[in-house]
């Protein structure tokens, strides 16, 4: 699919979903963690899955590693500056 030349049509399709905007809502107001906006948001995980990877891939979050004592490493979401 070709990129749409148009910057409205680009952020509509990055934003455009109702879970990317509540997602965004979540960070924003300082839930960074899966659990804390799946928690949040009762969404399915492998669609919030989906919906981070899509706000990462497009430069509206960042994330950032972390690690919880006898964990593995996880990551946590942030807003960029373009987010």
């Amino acid at each position: 699919m070709d990129e749409p030349s148009c910057s409205i049509e680009r952020s509509l399709q990055v934003l455009g979903e109702r879970w990317s905007l509540l997602v965004l809502r979540q960070v924003f107001s300082g839930q960074h963690r899966f659990g804390e906006i799946q928690a949040a948001l009762g969404v399915a995980p492998n669609l919030l899955s989906t919906r981070l990877r899509t706000l990462v891939e497009a430069g509206v979050l960042r994330t950032r590693t972390y690690q919880e004592a006898g964990s593995r490493h996880r990551q946590s979401y942030h807003l960029t500056e373009a987010g």
